[in-house]
C-alpha cells in the first residue's frame, strides 16, 4: 500500500501522543517503573519512555493474552445455572513504542489465536488494538532479531512506525487502523525528506551489522524434528533450571493451564500463563509424565519455536527479542543451543550412515 510518512521531533510526538491519551482510547506504552522499564496504561505522554534503543522488561503481549483472565463465571439461583460471559473491552487501545520484535511477537499469537478455532477473547482485545512500533537505532548485546528473519525496523503486525531519524522521529502509515489513529493530528507535521527511505534501509543495515548471531537457516527445522530423539537433547539441557523465565518474557509463549475457582454457590473457569518447561505441564492424573525428563521438556521449547510451525508458515516462532538470553539465571543461549543441536544431530546421522 502506499504509505503516508512525516517527521516529528519530540515535542511533537508527545504532543499527538497526549492527545490520544485523552481521547476514548487507552494509550499503552513503556515506563519506567522501580528501576525497570515495563508496559503500562499512560496518564500523561511524559510517563512514556521513548528511546531509540532497549526493551521493556516484558513484551506487551499481556494487553491482548493476560496472564491470567477469567473465561466465564456461574452461580446458582436455585435449580438453576447462571452462566455470565467475561466483558469485552469497553475501549479501545493504542500499544504505543512497540518494538518490532515484539510487535512481530503478537503476530505469532494471531497466528495460534486467530487461526482455525477463533479465541474469541483474544479476537476481541486484537480488534479493539493499534499498535505503533519504535524501530532500533542500536541493537542490545542480547538481540538477534535478524538471525530468525527480523529486522530492528521490521513492519510485521505494525499499523504505524516510528523510525529513529536525525534526533526525531520519521512516522509511516502501515495499514488502515495507523491512518485512522493519525487522523487530523497530522495537518501540522512536516513531510519527510525524499531520501528517507534510503536512511531508514541505512539504519537497518547499521543495527544489523551490529547483532552477531549468524542467521538460523529455514532447513534446520525438519532437521532439529528429525532429531526428536536425539541423545544431544539432555546434554544441551543440563543447565536448564526449569524455572521458565524463558517462557514468561517471551512475546510469542502462548502456553497457558486451565484452573477452576468455585465454591458451593458460584465459580469460575480460569486460564493462566503456563510453560512447557515446568515438570507439572504435561503431567498426567495417572501419574504418567510424557515428558518425565529435562532434556525433554527443553527440546519441546526449543521445538516449537524453530520446528513445530504451523503449515505453510515461512518462518520462526522466536522472534530474536534475546529477553530469554538476558534474563537466564543459567546462562542459556537459545540460538546458541539450537546451532550446536542442528550440529549434534547432523553429526549423529552422518555417523549412522557409516
Amino acid at each position: 500500500m502506499d504509505r503516508t510518512a512525516w517527521v516529528l521531533n519530540e515535542t511533537e510526538l508527545r504532543a499527538w501522543l497526549q492527545d490520544l491519551i485523552a481521547g476514548e482510547r487507552t494509550v499503552v506504552a513503556p515506563v519506567a517503573e522501580d528501576g525497570v522499564v515495563v508496559y503500562r496504561p499512560l496518564a500523561a505522554a511524559g510517563q512514556a519512555v521513548l528511546e531509540p534503543r532497549g526493551k521493556a522488561r516484558w513484551s506487551p503481549k499481556e494487553f491482548l493474552f493476560p496472564r491470567t483472565e477469567a473465561l466465564y463465571s456461574y452461580s446458582f439461583k436455585g435449580d438453576a445455572v447462571a452462566i455470565t460471559d467475561p466483558p469485552r473491552p469497553e475501549r479501545p487501545q493504542v500499544l504505543f513504542g512497540v518494538r518490532s520484535c515484539d510487535a512481530a511477537g503478537l503476530a505469532r499469537l494471531d497466528e495460534i489465536f486467530l487461526s482455525g478455532r477463533t479465541d474469541p477473547l483474544y479476537a476481541a482485545r486484537r480488534e479493539a488494538t493499534t499498535v505503533v512500533t519504535a524501530g532500533c537505532a542500536a541493537a542490545d548485546p542480547e538481540c538477534f532479531c535478524t538471525a530468525v528473519g527480523g529486522s530492528p525496523v521490521g513492519e510485521e503486525a505494525a499499523d504505524l512506525q516510528l523510525v529513529p531519524l536525525d534526533g526525531g522521529w520519521l512516522l509511516r502509515v502501515l495499514s488502515g487502523k495507523g491512518e485512522a489513529l493519525v487522523g487530523e493530528a497530522a495537518a501540522g507535521w512536516s513531510a519527510p525528506p525524499a531520501e528517507s527511505g534510503e536512511r531508514v534501509a541505512a539504519l537497518e543495515r547499521e543495527v544489523a551489522a551490529q547483532i552477531g548471531r549468524n542467521p538460523v537457516p529455514q532447513e534446520w527445522a525438519k532437521v532439529l524434528e528429525g532429531g526428536f530423539a536425539s541423545p544431544s537433547w539432555d546434554r544441551l539441557a543440563a543447565h536448564c533450571l526449569g524455572c521458565s523465565i524463558c517462557a514468561y518474557v517471551c512475546p510469542s509463549c502462548s502456553c497457558f493451564d486451565m484452573n477452576h475457582e468455585a465454591n458451593a454457590w458460584c465459580g469460575e473457569q480460569c486460564r493462566s500463563w503456563d510453560a512447557c518447561t515446568f515438570v507439572p505441564f504435561t503431567l498426567h492424573a495417572s501419574g504418567h509424565n510424557p515428558r518425565a525428563t529435562r532434556g525433554g521438556r527443553y527440546r519441546q521449547r526449543v521445538l516449537h519455536k524453530f520446528a513445530f510451525t504451523a503449515e505453510g508458515e515461512a518462518h520462526f516462532r522466536c522472534v530474536g527479542c534475546g529477553r530469554c538470553v538476558a534474563l537466564c539465571p543459567a546462562g542459556l543461549d537459545i540460538s546458541q543451543i539450537v546451532t550446536a543441536a542442528a550440529a549434534a544431530i547432523q553429526e549423529e546421522g552422518a555417523d549412522a550412515a557409516r
